[in-house]
Order: C-alpha cells, then sequence, then structure tokens
C-alpha cells in the first residue's frame, strides 16, 4: 500500500490543500499509514511548543494565554508558514519525511525566512506593476492599483497572521488561483496583473477605454476583466487579417467571424484561435515565457467561449463605430416617356445579359430601378441573374422596398410587384450566409 502511494506522487499532491497544506499532508500521511500515531502526537506537542513561545511575543512576555480566536489565528499562522517552506522546496513524500525525521521548530523558522523573501519580490512586483499600470476608467482596477494592493503591504503581519490577505483586492482577473492565502495569494495576484497590465501596454488606452464603453456605457462600475476584453477583440482582428493592435470589430466583422468559424470542429477551433495568439506574440515581440503560457491558457476559456455563445456576444464593438447610420440619397429619377421606352427596350431583349446592360447603362436611382422591376419586363429566372448583377448596397437598398425588411415574410402590392420581391427573397436564400447577413446588415443602417 505504501509503496503505491510513493509511486503516485502526483496524485498525492492533488489531493492536498493548497491554503491549508500543512494540516492536509498531516491527514493524509496519518490515514494512509506514512505517520505513526506517536510521530503525529509528537509534531502536535511540537507546534504547541511554537505556539506558546509565539504567545510570548504577541503579549511581549506579559501572558502566557490569550483569547481563543486569537490563538486559533496565531496557529492558522504557524501552520501557513510551515506549509510556504515545505511546498516551495519539496513534495508532498520528501516532506512527510521531513517532518518524519526534523524539528519542526526548524521548519518553522526556515519558513518565516522566506516569508521575508516572498514579501521582498512582491514589493518588486508592486513597482513592475505600477509602471504598467493601464490608465481606464474602471473603479475597480483603479482602487485595487492605488488602495488596495498597497494596503496589503502596510497591514501584512508574516509573523503573527501570515495566512491573512489584508487589503482590498476586487479587481477580477482571468486567470487567478483562489485557493491560496497570505503572501502566496498576493504574489499570484500580483504576477497575473503584471502579465496583464504587459500584455495591454501595447494598445492605445483610448482605444481600451472606447472598447469597455461598448462592452458597457457604465463599464466603469463593473467587476470586469480589462484584460481578456482586449485580448478577445485582438484575436478577433487577426481573425479579419488585420494588425493585433487594431481593437476596432464592427457588426459587419462580426458575420465575417461568425461565417468563417461556424463550421469548425472544436479542435480546429482551438487551433485558429491559438494561431492568432501566436500572430499577436510575433507582432507585438512578445518573447516573455509567462505572457506567451497566459495568453495561451486564457485563448482555451475564449475559444470554449466562442463554441459555446454567440460570436455577437464575444466580440465587442467599440463605441467609435462608425456605421450606425447611412442617410441614402436617391438619384434624380428618368422621365415617364423615357422610362416606358426604356422598359419597353428592356422587353423585347433576347437574352438576360442584353437586359443588365441597358439597366446599368439607363438606370441610376434606386426608384427607377424598383419600378422597372415590377414593369414586367423581367422573367422568372432573370431576377436571379439581374440580382446577381448588382452590388451588395445595391441589394441592400432594394431590401428597403420589401413590405417587411426585417422578416421578409410578408407583402402586398401588384402581381408583379410581389414577384420581384419574392425572387429577392429567394435570391438572398441562395447566396451564402455570410453575405446575406452582411447585405442585411447594411440594410438595417441605410435610413431612405
Amino acid at each position: 500500500m505504501k509503496n503505491f502511494i510513493i509511486k503516485n506522487t502526483d496524485k498525492v499532491e492533488g489531493s492536498l490543500s493548497q491554503e491549508y497544506y500543512f494540516q492536509s499532508l498531516l491527514q493524509y500521511a496519518y490515514s494512509n499509514d506514512l505517520l505513526s500515531k506517536e510521530q503525529f502526537e509528537n509534531i502536535q506537542i511540537q507546534i504547541i511548543g511554537i505556539l506558546k513561545e509565539l504567545v510570548g511575543y504577541y503579549t511581549m512576555g506579559e501572558s502566557t494565554s490569550v483569547r481563543v480566536e486569537v490563538a486559533e489565528s496565531l496557529l492558522l499562522s504557524i501552520y501557513y508558514t510551515i506549509s510556504l517552506f515545505l511546498k516551495n522546496n519539496f513534495k508532498a513524500i520528501e516532506s512527510i519525511d521531513l517532518i518524519k525525521k526534523n524539528n519542526i521548530k526548524e521548519i518553522f523558522n526556515k519558513g518565516q525566512k522566506l516569508l521575508k523573501v516572498k514579501l521582498n519580490e512582491c514589493t518588486t512586483l508592486l513597482e513592475y506593476i505600477t509602471k504598467t499600470k493601464i490608465l481606464i476608467k474602471n473603479y475597480a482596477y483603479i482602487d485595487t492599483m492605488e488602495y488596495g494592493i498597497p494596503l496589503f503591504f502596510k497591514e501584512y503581519n508574516f509573523r503573527y497572521e501570515s495566512h491573512e490577505v489584508p487589503g482590498s483586492i476586487d479587481y477580477p482577473l482571468a486567470n487567478y488561483e483562489i485557493n491560496l492565502a497570505g503572501v502566496e495569494y498576493i504574489e499570484r495576484y500580483l504576477k497575473n496583473l503584471y502579465l496583464e497590465n504587459l500584455f495591454c501596454s501595447n494598445f492605445n488606452f483610448k482605444d481600451i477605454d472606447e472598447l469597455l464603453n461598448g462592452y458597457d456605457k457604465k463599464s466603469y462600475h463593473l467587476l470586469i476583466n480589462v484584460f481578456k476584453i482586449v485580448l478577445t477583440n485582438s484575436i478577433g482582428s487577426i481573425l479579419l487579417n488585420r494588425s493585433a493592435k487594431n481593437l476596432l470589430i464592427t457588426s459587419s466583422d462580426k458575420i465575417y467571424i461568425e461565417y468563417k468559424l461556424k463550421d469548425l470542429s472544436e479542435a480546429q477551433l482551438k487551433d485558429n484561435i491559438l494561431m492568432a495568439i501566436e500572430k499577436i506574440c510575433s507582432e507585438f515581440s512578445i518573447d516573455n515565457q509567462e505572457l506567451i503560457n497566459y495568453l495561451n491558457n486564457i485563448s482555451v476559456e475564449i475559444s470554449h467561449e466562442i463554441n459555446i455563445n454567440k460570436i455577437d456576444k464575444i466580440f465587442i464593438t467599440p463605441n467609435n463605430e462608425k456605421e450606425n447610420i447611412i442617410k441614402y440619397k436617391d438619384r434624380k429619377s428618368i422621365k415617364n416617356n423615357l422610362f416606358r421606352y426604356v422598359t419597353e427596350e428592356i422587353r423585347t431583349c433576347n437574352t438576360v445579359e442584353d437586359k443588365i446592360k441597358i439597366i446599368k447603362e439607363d438606370i441610376h436611382s434606386l426608384r427607377d430601378l424598383v419600378d422597372v422591376l415590377g414593369a414586367d419586363c423581367i422573367f422568372e429566372h432573370e431576377f436571379y441573374k439581374v440580382f446577381n448583377s448588382l452590388e451588395d448596397i445595391e441589394i441592400a437598398l432594394l431590401i428597403k422596398y420589401l413590405p417587411s425588411n426585417k422578416d421578409l415574410d410578408s407583402d402586398y402590392g401588384t402581381e408583379s410587384e410581389k414577384e420581384w420581391h419574392e425572387k429577392l427573397k429567394e435570391y438572398l436564400d441562395y447566396i451564402d450566409d455570410y453575405r446575406k447577413k452582411n447585405i442585411m446588415s447594411l440594410s438595417n443602417k441605410i435610413e431612405i
């Protein structure tokens, strides 16, 4: 049984709590006969000895007793300090051998020294984070950067409360361990925040603000992760064959991305997103391996979200999108007698190609084109070729003349008008989804 456990070191590591490492290590070792009852009790006695000594320091020698809650906190601090040293230097099985053979007080003292080292490293990290701070209007981010994190260093007590995380850290990261405590928590938080800041520093902060405003007009009040929103739109920009630095993704762009990704399997989608990350790293000359790994990890989440959600919800359209309303001013219509002559000429053509040529040469206004379509001079299969000869903007304009340009499911008018309406619907159903969505999106923006 013991040999089996030793050979499965990874399973042992995975079964232990990261927040209460030493306690779970003792429990695991005792439950699996890796510690005898006598050894287990001896370790507990040594812990009590450290606690008594710590109480003496805490009360400055004035008392040998404290309130129960203070004693419990001191005990947790002792466990945490020992845990920190063991986790950072040994595997679980090695740690069990260590605590069986060594004085627990020595391990505790080494843990306290390591705490000081970790605190100094975190102070340096804070300097890096301050230098890479994103200049955005998000209260949680600003408050955490300027008040919450500095408060940790001001109030953290590594001697008596090493397991605590003082301060006010509200800003959510894209990826961080929540099952850590004390200096380990702040170390992981600061490392990940630094990586996120470092990535976002490649972008114009004004562009980021506009992107967040596109996410929500009151984004400055929300607990949102800015880095992930920026990364997602940067990936979208790569999928559009643009610069990674460009965060502008329009409504039409989303239609194209959806069209490009719609038939991909989950594995293919993941590969496409990872390739986008490679291009982003190349464009920004990112060679920090920690940042590259971080980007890859978050990209897996983004890939999964794209797979289960609508593209429109994944990629954000900044508020500086310049395609809101298109005001169309029609050209002057030709005179009635000339119009009758043109329609008669079209009617007598032998081929649809000749009809299209006349339309291109003589019809220059939308109103005249609509009238030609309903003038009994184009028939059956000819409609498809006529529509196919038009630009997307012209098709989008024709849709405005349909009885219902939203659902295309109702009609009225003369029989000739109904015919071209129906043929246009059939044409829209025939063309590929991407082009249809793009035309419909364009039509919705047109104001006649």
